[in-house]
């Protein structure tokens, strides 16, 4: 496999990949915790479906190092609930006899959040008070133009949803790999183009504050918070 689709399947197939800001609560959305030592404690994962104001779907929770799982059988349904706005109360039962638990969901910076209210009832259970997580990224997110680019510290996909890649779009996508130790993040954002053209010569995404730039021509990643540069670097397309 090529560094292209290396890079590529890297960050397609970390489940704690995010996907960018959503519309509603629909899709698979993972996150998971490690011990101190770096070993893997625990995972949870949400798949759900909205539907106007209503959320259905599936909660799994594996913990103390996969000792303890908490899924249901054949991907049963086992969470029900109604959303208000970026909210979602919910309830949910236990693969261990414990039921009607309450949780509230909350999409935040393109994440959902996690916060156990009640604990389920008349049974045991495994649920995290807190938990963070991220959108899963499908093959299906991935039919739109994309390239790929290295500098000395990351390879980046960007990813135009509106067509050919050089269209311009306000959907579009950042897939950020740290090279020297995997580190991942993945943004949304728009095209930027000089006045009267429909030809973008960059993108821009935003990061709670923090900017990340991509000038085409020359190609050049530029992360600012404000009026500091965080990271400035040339690039070289894959």
């Amino acid at each position: 496999m090529n560094k292209v689709g290396f890079s590529l399947a890297v960050l397609l197939s970390t489940s704690s990949l995010s996907l960018f800001a959503s519309d509603d609560f629909t899709g698979q959305w993972s996150g998971q915790e490690k011990n101190d030592n770096g070993s893997l404690y625990s995972t949870l994962t949400l798949k759900l479906k909205q539907n106007s104001n209503n959320i259905t779907g599936s909660y799994c929770y594996v913990t103390r190092g996969g000792n303890k799982i908490d899924c249901p059988d054949n991907d049963q349904e086992n969470i029900k609930g109604v959303v208000n706005g970026n909210n979602a109360l919910i309830n949910f039962d236990s693969a261990f006899g414990g039921v009607k638990g309450k949780a509230n969901l909350e999409i935040k910076d393109n994440k959902v959040l996690w916060k156990l209210i009640k604990d389920p009832e008349n049974g045991e259970f495994y649920a995290p008070k807190t938990y963070t997580l991220d959108k899963e990224v499908s093959q299906g997110d991935l039919k739109s133009d994309m390239k790929v680019f290295s500098t000395s510290d990351f390879t980046i996909t960007l990813v135009n949803g509106c067509g050919e890649f050089y269209t311009v779009c306000d959907k579009v996508k950042y897939f950020g790999l740290r090279n020297k130790d995997g580190k991942q993040i993945s943004l949304e954002g728009k095209t930027t183009q000089p006045a009267n053209s429909n030809k973008a010569n960059g993108m821009i995404f935003n990061n709670s504050g923090v900017d990340y730039t991509v000038s085409f021509n020359p190609l050049v990643l530029k992360v600012m918070q404000g009026n500091k540069t965080l990271v400035e670097q040339s690039g070289k397309w894959e």
